[in-house]
């Protein structure tokens, strides 16, 4: 019990030594740090609203919704986590690509190029799956429950 708090400590503490280096590197680092930590507080929300969702489905009666709202649904839910997690993952996943001592700098920047267009390209994917998914019949009336309809 006592390893695993000292890992998680190390692993925390390794994690700010690569964000926060007194290193000219830094600047690249901290500036993905910030881009992409805004993301992540900005989708949020969307784990908030995937959750307000699961209730909706648990305490209305969605037995004879049919398959679009199952499709549809399924579409919206996992749109909603994936550009959270997409942001929040890549914070881990570029340490996780200059820790790697045997790689090379050429290989470390385009994994850095691939983790960046990457997120960029799931986050943007998403985020407009999203907004179709809530955009169907089907879940016209989440959507209004919520007071969705202006923010798609």
């Amino acid at each position: 019990m006592a390893e695993s708090k000292e890992a998680d400590k190390s692993y925390i503490k390794e994690l700010f030594q690569f964000y926060f280096a007194p290193e000219l590197r830094s600047v690249a680092t901290l500036s993905f740090l910030i881009v992409f930590g805004y993301f992540a507080l900005f989708y949020i929300d969307g784990l908030f609203l995937a959750i307000k969702f699961l209730w909706y489905i648990a305490t209305d009666s969605t037995a004879l919704q049919g398959i679009p709202f199952l499709l549809s649904g399924m579409l919206f839910f996992v749109c909603l986590i994936l550009p959270f997690s997409a942001s929040a993952y890549s914070i881990f996943i570029m340490h996780a690509v200059w820790s790697k001592a045997e790689w090379k700098g050429v290989a470390k920047m385009i994994a850095s190029a691939a983790v960046i267009a990457g997120a960029l390209a799931i986050i943007a994917i998403t985020d407009e799956g999203a907004r179709f998914a809530a955009r169907q019949p089907s879940l016209q009336s989440f959507v209004e429950d919520a007071n969705l309809t202006g923010r798609i």
